[in-house]
Formats: C-alpha cells, sequence, structure tokens
C-alpha cells in the first residue's frame, strides 16, 4: 500500500505543478530555462532527480515522497496566492487547510499551505509555497503520505529557503 501511495505521489507531482518549459539545465542547485533561473536548496544524496510531466525540477526520495519546483512565466497575470494554490489542488477532495500563512521567501511575500488532501481516495499531505517575483509565479511543493511528511519536511523546508531568483553572477 505504501508503495503506491508514494507512486501516486510521484504522479500527483506532475498533476499539481504548473507548466514549465523545455530545453532547462540544473548545475549546482540552479536551474535556468526560457522563461525563470533561480538557485533552490541542496537536496540529499537520497533524493533523486525525477523527470514528472512538465515541471521544471522534480525530486523522489523512495519511501517518502517528492520534492518539486516550477516556474510560471507565460502569460503571467497577478492572480491572488489563494487562487493560485487552488489551481495546484486540482483534482485532490477531501482538502483541509492545516496551516495557511503569508511569509517572507527570497524578499517577497509567499503563501505557505499545507493541505491534507485525497487524490484518487488517496491520503496525502500537500505542503505548498507560491511566490510572485518578477513577473513569474514559482510554486515549491513537498507531497508526501501523512506517515512521511515529518521525515521529509525539515529537508524540504532547507529547499524552500535556499530558493533564490537572483543567483551568482547576476547584476
Amino acid at each position: 500500500m505504501a508503495r503506491s501511495v508514494l507512486s501516486l505521489v510521484v504522479l500527483c507531482a506532475a498533476v499539481l505543478t504548473l507548466v514549465g518549459c523545455g530545453g532547462a539545465t540544473f548545475q549546482n542547485g540552479v536551474y535556468e530555462d526560457a522563461e525563470a533561473r533561480y538557485r533552490v536548496g541542496a537536496l540529499g544524496r537520497e533524493w533523486k532527480r525525477a523527470e514528472v510531466g512538465d515541471n521544471d525540477l522534480a525530486f523522489y526520495r523512495e519511501g517518502v515522497g517528492t520534492i518539486s519546483v516550477n516556474a510560471t512565466c507565460d502569460e503571467y497575470e497577478d492572480v491572488p496566492h489563494a487562487a493560485l494554490v487552488n489551481h495546484l489542488l486540482f483534482g485532490t477532495t477531501q482538502r483541509q487547510f492545516r496551516t495557511e500563512e503569508m511569509l517572507q521567501l527570497d524578499g517577497r511575500g509567499a503563501y505557505h499551505v499545507l493541505v491534507s488532501a485525497e487524490l484518487d481516495g488517496v491520503a496525502m499531505l500537500i505542503d505548498v509555497y507560491v511566490i510572485k517575483k518578477d513577473g513569474c509565479v514559482y510554486d515549491l511543493s513537498l507531497l508526501a503520505s501523512e506517515a512521511t511528511h515529518p521525515s521529509a519536511v525539515g529537508t524540504f523546508q532547507e529547499f524552500v529557503s535556499g530558493f533564490s531568483t537572483r543567483v551568482s553572477g547576476d547584476l
């Protein structure tokens, strides 16, 4: 059962992540494509890079969950943070918001939510940060089961705290 939940978590990353572009690079913690350039915090070696849908980056840890990040810059509109999160939650049911807060991330206001939800009848926790900056929307997410979320949340926090659109070499 745990394996099917985690397989579904990987699938959920594709469903819950906004659309990105191809032709991208990821080196030394810096992601770059035609739309965006940003840095993320380091993950341990146990987190393996995964190709999930059209998102920018996704990492999977066997038995734990999926961490992903995505930037959407095309057709950007100044939509409220809560509406952006609701877009990420499409397809889920039985939603319960456990945490809902505004905080600072990369010098801007960011919306953070922790939501318990079901996708196709499978329970999961969805931990999401949404930030609007420089004409783009960035979403950073952790998808895990209730049981595995505690073992991933510290790593996810480091990943999120390392997020910056200002990359070494930028003016």
